[in-house]
């Protein structure tokens, strides 16, 4: 009995993101002394904000879909999706290692990170379940475990580490962006936010502020947030489509309508997910930050949530739409370089571009202005790049379209867990079981 209610809390309730935050409410209104009407309400209002949010991610990012398997026939790359194989394959894995590794680092937030230090991880349950594939995926393939303890065990003390170290590396960056201490960072980009706000800080201009960029008045339109994604997103996607084809395009978006109108359409569908995911960031934290406060106060003292990378968009619009877009360039660079000079082949991972440059960008502006977002850019374009390199050396055959954690990865993934942990499964584990990649 008690192992089937652990089990169903583990694979329901620790693996639905939306309860997992109006649960974090509930706690903390409780921990307030808050009546059962005001919980309640809390717990509701917050629910609605994040799936507002998760509407509009869901929104632009099957834009984003359409960018990359633009982005992929022109490159002559497969494109990276999915393969729910190995999701239900190795699935007894993640959700102990999600569970487990949530209660570890609330563990090592209560006993062992310095107050001022203290962030929970809430960084969104995509992030959790990639970290719960990466681990067990190299304990499993790369170095062949078959004991289901041992990967658990594996996956879940790597992770319950990294959901609590992440927060930290950009704790003082995240504070000078915001003005506050009423929020951490959570994001796959911790690494790339920290060096690319260094290089800003030496090599950018604080005086020319990304934010204080003045349109003519012929292009005044772009001052609206809403307009300035839009035209920006007809850009990029004429431009794909040009490279690809009308008929490609067309084959792509699965229409016999007119390619250019359903471009323009796209881009809204865009922009609107967008502002809905704004709009639903904004409620959610609403209820989210205010309640827990009692958590701070009563439960892991001093402690923060660390929140996903689209909470520092509103710190900068101009930043957003200037790091996300150069970022996606540098990249196809990137891919040209690699692809002409046989190198290496890249992958169009689109949606991590757009999130870490765009995220790192905001960063960048606040220490190095105009130049730092474009410094930021390159910075971002030049990690997921070549970190895809180191990725495909250690992780050999693990990396491939059929492995979720690769097909997201993002900087932190690539040049941070990617070594760690394979080393650390060359301690415990002894040697291979699949060679090192090659180029």
């Amino acid at each position: 009995m008690l192992s089937t209610i652990f089990n169903w809390i583990i694979n329901n309730l620790l693996q639905s993101t939306p309860i997992i935050i109006g649960l974090v409410v509930v706690i903390g209104l409780v921990a307030q002394k808050k009546t059962f009407g005001q919980i309640i309400q809390g717990f509701i209002k917050c629910i609605i904000g994040y799936q507002i949010f998760v509407m509009g991610i869901g929104a632009f990012c099957g834009v984003i879909n359409y960018m990359q398997a633009m982005m992929a026939h022109i490159f002559d790359v497969p494109a990276m999706t999915l393969n729910s194989d190995f999701i239900s394959g190795y699935g007894k894995y993640y959700g102990p290692v999600i569970g487990l590794g949530f209660f570890g680092h609330l563990l090592i937030e209560r006993f062992l990170i310095p107050k001022k230090y203290r962030y929970v991880y809430m960084g969104g349950g995509h992030f959790l379940i990639r970290q719960a594939v990466l681990t067990t995926g190299i304990a499993v393939i790369v170095y062949g475990q078959t004991n289901v303890l041992t990967v658990i065990l594996f996956g879940s003390v790597l992770s319950a580490i990294w959901y609590s170290v992440n927060p930290i590396i950009t704790s003082r960056l995240i504070q000078d962006l915001r003005g506050d201490d009423l929020a951490g960072y959570g994001h796959q980009s911790a690494s790339a936010v920290f060096i690319a706000s260094f290089a800003a800080k030496i090599f950018g201009n604080k005086k020319k502020d990304a934010e204080d960029i003045q349109f003519p008045k012929g292009v005044a339109f772009l001052r609206d947030i809403g307009c300035a994604v839009t035209f920006i997103q007809i850009l990029l996607m004429v431009g794909f489509g040009l490279a690809c084809g009308s008929e490609k395009v067309m084959e792509i978006a699965g229409i016999t309508t007119s390619p250019w109108l359903w471009i323009v359409l796209q881009a809204t569908v865009f922009a609107g997910g967008f502002l809905a995911m704004n709009y639903g960031l904004r409620a959610m934290m609403g209820e989210l930050i205010p309640a827990f406060s009692g958590i701070s106060e009563k439960i892991i003292p001093n402690s923060r949530p660390a929140l996903d990378v689209p909470t520092v968009f509103p710190f900068g619009s101009n930043s957003v739409l200037l790091g996300s877009s150069l970022t996606i360039l540098f990249f196809i660079v990137y891919m040209l370089v690699f692809r002409f000079t046989g190198f290496a082949t890249i992958f169009p991972l689109v949606a991590s571009l757009f999130m870490s440059g765009a995220g790192v960008a905001v960063f960048a502006n606040k220490k190095g202005g105009l130049r730092g977002v474009i410094i930021s850019s390159l910075i971002v374009a030049t990690i997921m790049a070549f970190g895809q390199v180191i990725a495909q050396v250690l992780g050999g055959q693990f990396y491939g379209m059929e492995y979720y954690c690769n097909v997201n990865g993002e900087a932190d993934d690539f040049i941070i867990l990617y070594p760690i942990i394979i080393a650390i499964g060359r301690l415990l584990f002894g040697n291979r079981a699949i060679p090192f990649g090659t180029l």
